[in-house]
């Protein structure tokens, strides 16, 4: 078995305190053996987390395109924003990476609608199917039907902004993976344990936006 966090961010990201060395800790705390940090279009973070702890780290990105929000796995170059989404998902590709949209029909945090997935499905590696931050719960519904209807492998994951989230929802896989298309193929295979978080996962992330507003939250 293996538990695996797929979404996650820290102070290299505008909306979170999360420093490394504590993230790390608590990972080892809730039993998660694969940390995949997202932040907010930069990977400065997640490389740094991975040579404090190579074996957990996978080296990500949420990154912003022209009609919303990705995830990236497993990539060594920024993805910037702005870019297309074909372009976007080219640019992954290209480094050897995966991706696919974060909490999708979402609108107030910048999901991809079905619309732009399905032009794009034959581009898409996966779907974040359920999002413990997402206050609709028909948006991670229609995310999972979506999902189901263009055969593409599903995750869940806790989008956590603050320590207390990390492993709230996980994804649990049968087997360890050799590269990242095996890594699509193992989940495939896996578990999707899905918990929401509350809302004092939202309110740590507005504080946390307010710091780094105020200069405070910056990395060093």
């Amino acid at each position: 078995m293996l538990d695996l966090e797929l979404h996650c961010h820290t102070r290299w990201s505008g909306d979170s305190l999360t420093k490394l060395p504590d993230l790390i800790a608590r990972c080892k705390e809730v039993g998660i053996q694969r940390l995949a940090i997202t932040d907010h279009s930069e990977i400065e973070g997640a490389l740094q987390a991975r040579a404090l702890a190579p074996e957990l780290i996978i080296v990500g990105e949420e990154a912003l395109t022209d009609v919303g929000e990705i995830l990236c796995y497993f990539i060594t170059e920024l993805i910037p924003d702005g870019l297309s989404l074909g372009e976007a998902i080219a640019r992954v590709h290209a480094q050897g990476g995966i991706c696919g949209p974060s909490h999708p029909y979402d609108p107030r945090r910048r999901g991809i609608g079905g619309e732009n997935l399905r032009r794009h499905a034959h581009q898409l590696d996966f779907v974040e199917v359920f999002n413990a931050r997402t206050r609709n719960t028909h948006s991670n519904d229609e995310a999972r039907i979506l999902a189901k209807a263009l055969d593409l492998p599903m995750l869940c994951a806790s989008d956590a902004h603050t320590l207390p989230e990390v492993g709230i929802s996980r994804v649990r896989f049968t087997r360890d993976y050799t590269s990242p298309y095996d890594f699509l193929a193992a989940l495939r295979e896996a578990e999707l344990i899905t918990h929401y978080s509350g809302l004092r996962a939202n309110v740590g992330s507005r504080l946390a936006a307010a710091a780094h507003g105020l200069g405070l939250g910056k990395p060093s």
